[in-house]
């Protein structure tokens, strides 16, 4: 029998100290992978996202079910090869358990395939494509916490219908991308619907240096109403090429990029009169959750957290990123730990009222989502360079004003 020196005895005891604290040591974090577009075309969504996220994890405390948050927070640059690249680093090498973001649809859309190598629970506060619905819809670790595009044009037809009289004419312009061809149809279905006579069509390519031979033929038309179905700089060069040759139509309609900073502060003047929808705005006035006073204050009151703290106020996907974490957070607590089953479980179960974004309650869509939660928008105008509510009716809304330049 060979006898071992102490000389021997002593690394290898060490050795398996290392080895037997080591699970210990990774047990002391919850890690949550949080890519997003910090850098790209989708900087303005991924910046705010991730704001959001990282200021739901402050006011939570810092620690869930008795261990540190660790947000492994990742630049996707809003590229379809960077978003796979960072996926496959956070399932494959991170083996998170708990992914929240990316923002765009083409972003999620690339992130699809490397997901599914190890399918964490994946919260997606955005993507309003509904290819993302048909492909991973059905998935129980996937959970949508964004409005799909039916769910905007439902909203729009809507607010427009309340505000305008009947046949109007509608004139759209849409992106060749994954958001104007998912949003085009939508809106054709619900203006029509409602009763609008849509009179033209167009498609532009995305970022557009020049959209003027499309707005010509828009101005020949004589619409009264544009619905322009673009984002991030195809918004801002739209709205600004519209306000230089003073375009004569009297309402102008954009989706999400309407009451984000960033487009406000690009396109300046040209903002005055266009009409946006969204799932949140500074001013709304929600009421706060009396379980959860901490993490779901009234909105007036988180609002003055917000910008107390980051000198600006919240965009809708401060908001729907900050919900979405504390969701997620929550679903731990109540799971007792790390446990991903328990966690989608703890999820699928929810339903707190009075978030920020309001109800929080994951149900099924006729579309084949199983999980989806947060629908209702709000459809406002920017008038002086503030948000006036246009709907749903209720105590604030004003009445749509033309376009004058």
């Amino acid at each position: 029998m060979h006898r071992l020196s102490s000389g021997g005895i002593l690394p290898i005891l060490a050795l398996a100290t290392t080895l037997a604290a080591t699970p210990a040591l990774a047990q002391e974090t919850i890690k949550i992978g949080v890519p997003m577009e910090l850098s790209g075309r989708f900087v303005a969504y991924g910046s705010s996202g991730k704001r959001g996220v990282e200021f739901a994890t402050e006011v939570y405390g810092g620690k869930v079910a008795g261990k540190k948050i660790e947000l492994l927070v990742r630049d996707i640059q809003s590229e379809s090869q960077a978003t796979i690249s960072v996926f496959n680093e956070l399932v494959s090498k991170e083996k998170v358990n708990y992914i929240i973001g990316p923002i765009g649809s083409p972003t999620v859309a690339a992130a699809i395939p490397a997901w599914r190598q190890g399918k964490p629970i994946w919260l997606v506060p955005g993507s309003s494509s509904t290819k993302l619905e048909e492909e991973v819809g059905g998935d129980p670790e996937f959970f949508h916490t964004f409005p799909y595009a039916y769910n905007y044009h439902e909203s729009i037809s809507a607010a427009l219908k309340n505000q305008l009289p009947a046949g109007q004419k509608v004139a759209m312009i849409y992106t060749d991308d994954n958001y104007g061809r998912t949003h085009q149809p939508y809106a054709k279905k619900y203006l029509t619907d409602a009763g609008f006579e849509i009179v033209l069509e167009e498609i532009v390519r995305t970022n557009a240096a020049d959209m003027n031979p499309l707005l010509t033929k828009i101005a020949r038309a004589k619409p009264d109403v544009l619905l322009g179905l673009v984002q991030t700089t195809d918004a801002v060069t739209l709205a600004k090429q519209i306000y230089t040759r003073k375009l004569p139509v009297p309402y102008l309609i954009g989706t999400a990029a309407t009451q984000l900073d960033e487009w406000q502060k690009a396109v300046g003047p040209a903002q005055e009169g266009w009409v946006g929808v969204t799932t949140y705005l500074p001013g709304l006035n929600r009421p706060g959750n009396k379980e959860f006073p901490k993490l779901f204050p009234p909105s007036s009151e988180w609002e003055a957290m917000f910008v107390k703290k980051y000198g600006q106020e919240p965009d809708f996907e401060d908001a729907g990123c900050y919900v979405s974490a504390m969701l997620l957070f929550l679903a731990i607590e109540r799971a007792g730990g790390d446990d991903k089953e328990k966690v989608a479980a703890e999820l699928r179960k929810m339903d707190i009222p009075n978030t920020l974004l309001g109800r929080a309650k994951f149900v099924s869509t006729p579309s084949g989502t199983k999980q989806q939660a947060f629908t209702d928008m709000v459809v406002f105008q920017r008038e002086n360079g503030k948000n006036v509510m246009l709907f749903p009716p209720g105590p604030e809304t004003k009445k749509i004003k033309a376009v004058s330049y």
